[in-house]
């Protein structure tokens, strides 16, 4: 801290006496000037000792004194020193009185004491103090970066820190739980503070935020976002009875700095475990399973061995949907093709930051793309809208994308495809409570997970759902494409993974059909196929195959339309369906020949009568 008027009058080369104010001797001199103006507190911070020698005061005026002291006290100067024997043979009495009055420390300066030797004492001291302050931060980054490099990790690192500050110290990770406290006795006063975490790390990175205790206590708490990335991968708090000195200060930002280490990989790390999940990706979609377990190795845990889930998610905004498929078709011309899909061609995002989090690991190292990533990879030739949106069918086969740059939409799609984040986070944190493996393939308009079936990360991604489901309905009772559409497989072991990709691609659609933000391929299955109708390309169909019957009957030669679907409805059966409709199964034998006349088909085809009954079903 900065040197107080005690010790200035302590040093014994100085000389100083103390006439008034013994009580303020305690006060930090912040700086010492010498200023013989009458009124010098505009050019004053307040904390400094004045020196002045009375040369343009009449110091032995009482009223003037009292006004010149009161300026100084509203300015928070912590004292004055007059120097003895220049102007005045002694300190004047009536400056000696207004100081008392106000209770202003005044120092006496002899005069064989210049003012520049004050100056020169409060400045080395000040020095003195910030070399002390500096040594000690390197001291406490020395001890920090050890505990951060042992095996207890953020845990050590932050009692560390908390004996550093004489205080607590807090880790919240993305989701803005409790990871991590020091002393153990502060977890419960770190839970207070778990809202104003989970605002700090929705800001922009970095940010920090100094908050007080609600119940009245005395600890002064900041908070501290960690990650360099554009969003916050932790936050940090810490807890003290006082505003941090210049040590704290240091210890803090060296604990911000090493926590940001642990939680932020290298940038080469980073693209080898791009590479590594990418090559592992690429493997299970072509049936490589074994080749793909040589090649994670333990990076995986036992996500490989065990029954495990596709989940594939999109955005369901229309809008990011036609920035994804623009991307994708940019991304196509040059990406790889892989043999052993069947059906629409349908392909997992571009690999363009795998993650995983690996069992027992105190804080996860996560990797998101680049902010404003173009989206790359995704479905050939369509992006997630179902085989209904693309008018003609690519070439069958698995691509894997290099990856896209972005253009002016950046911004928007960034913005557009930000849930796909917040979900990565949801389920990477739930896997890590929970010690899990997972492995979450990140792209800027898909996301793949690769998740232990009934484990913690599945129950993350339908408890995101039913959460932005709910907040979407708060905001907007008709629903919308706002949010993301998630498709989830059914549980497949190793060798079916690009079976289970499918299924959870093919649930998406249904999702985004049925405009809700998750669906089970299993639920797909126990459906019914009639939902999967409402699309204008099938009713603009519906329409054109039924329009010649309905314009039969609106010139009132017949019901052919109410016919045909009472025949249809009982299976070709004439005397049900005649009865049906109150007429003679004759009437009805003439009417379903009108139908094969004027439609050009024959109803014994079992395709024409499927389609006919699909047809009437799609329009009502």
């Amino acid at each position: 801290m900065p040197p107080t008027l005690a010790a200035l009058v302590q040093h014994s080369a100085l000389r100083l006496s103390v006439l008034t104010g013994h009580d303020g001797l305690d006060a930090q001199v912040r700086w010492a000037h010498a200023s013989e103006l009458a009124d010098p507190t505009p050019y004053m911070d307040g904390g400094e000792l004045i020196l002045f020698t009375g040369l343009k005061l009449d110091a032995e005026d009482p009223e003037a004194m009292r006004a010149y002291v009161d300026k100084l006290v509203g300015k928070d100067v912590v004292g004055l020193g007059f120097a003895a024997g220049v102007n005045y043979e002694g300190v004047p009495g009536a400056l000696v009185d207004a100081c008392a009055r106000a209770g202003l420390p005044l120092l006496e300066v002899p005069r064989r004491t210049p003012f520049v030797a004050i100056t020169k004492a409060v400045s080395a001291a000040i020095a003195a103090e910030q070399y002390r302050a500096v040594t000690a931060g390197f001291d406490a980054q020395r001890e920090m970066t050890r505990a951060a490099l042992s095996r207890e990790g953020p845990s050590a690192l932050l009692a560390r820190l908390a004996s550093q500050i004489d205080g607590w110290a807090a880790l919240y990770d993305a989701s803005g739980a409790v990871v991590a406290t020091a002393p153990a006795w502060a977890v419960r006063r770190a839970n207070r503070f778990v809202a104003e975490a989970e605002r700090l790390r929705d800001r922009p990175a970095p940010a920090s935020a100094v908050v007080s205790e609600s119940d009245g206590g005395d600890d002064r708490v900041e908070l501290q976002t960690v990650g360099g990335g554009r969003r916050a991968k932790a936050v940090l708090a810490v807890g003290t009875a006082a505003p941090l000195g210049t040590a704290e200060r240091y210890a803090v930002h060296s604990a911000v700095a090493l926590l940001t280490l642990t939680t932020e990989r290298s940038r080469a790390l980073q693209e080898a475990e791009q590479r590594l999940g990418a090559a592992v990706l690429k493997m299970l979609l072509v049936g490589e399973g074994d080749h793909a377990r040589a090649v994670a190795g333990q990076l995986y845990g036992g996500l490989l061995d065990a029954p495990m889930r596709v989940v594939v998610a999109e955005p369901a905004s229309a809008t990011a949907v036609r920035l994804a498929r623009s991307g994708v078709t940019a991304t196509a011309r040059g990406a790889e093709v892989l043999p052993g899909a069947t059906g629409p061609a349908t392909a997992p995002p571009a690999p363009s930051g795998p993650r995983r989090t690996a069992k027992g690991t105190q804080a996860r190292a996560r990797q998101t793309g680049e902010p404003g990533a173009a989206p790359a990879g995704g479905r050939a030739g369509r992006a997630g809208a179902g085989a209904a949106d693309s008018p003609a069918a690519p070439a069958q086969g698995v691509v894997l994308g290099a990856g896209g740059g972005a253009d002016a939409q950046g911004e928007s799609f960034a913005r557009l495809v930000q849930p796909l984040e917040e979900l990565a986070d949801a389920v990477e944190t739930a896997a890590a409570r929970n010690g899990e493996a997972v492995l979450v393939v990140p792209d800027g308009a898909r996301l793949a997970v690769l998740a232990t079936d009934g484990g913690a990360a599945v129950a993350a991604c339908a408890r995101f759902a039913a959460t932005a489901e709910a907040a979407q309905s708060a905001r907007r009772p008709g629903g919308g494409d706002e949010g993301l559409a998630i498709g989830v497989s059914a549980p497949a072991g190793l060798p079916a993974v690009a079976h289970a990709f499918k299924q959870a691609d093919q649930a998406l659609s249904v999702a985004r059909r049925r405009g809700v933000p998750l669906i089970e391929h299993e639920d797909v299955a126990a459906g019914s196929v009639l939902p999967l109708l409402a699309d204008d390309a099938v009713r603009a169909f519906a329409d054109g195959l039924l329009r010649s019957l309905r314009e039969h009957d609106a010139n009132g030669r017949g019901d052919l339309v109410a016919s045909l679907r009472a025949w249809l409805s009982r299976h070709g059966q004439w005397d049900a369906a005649a009865a049906d409709l109150g007429v003679h199964r004759h009437t009805l034998r003439y009417r379903m020949r009108r139908v094969e006349e004027i439609l050009g088909r024959s109803l014994d085809d079992p395709d024409v009568r499927m389609e006919l009954w699909l047809a009437l079903k799609a329009t009502g």
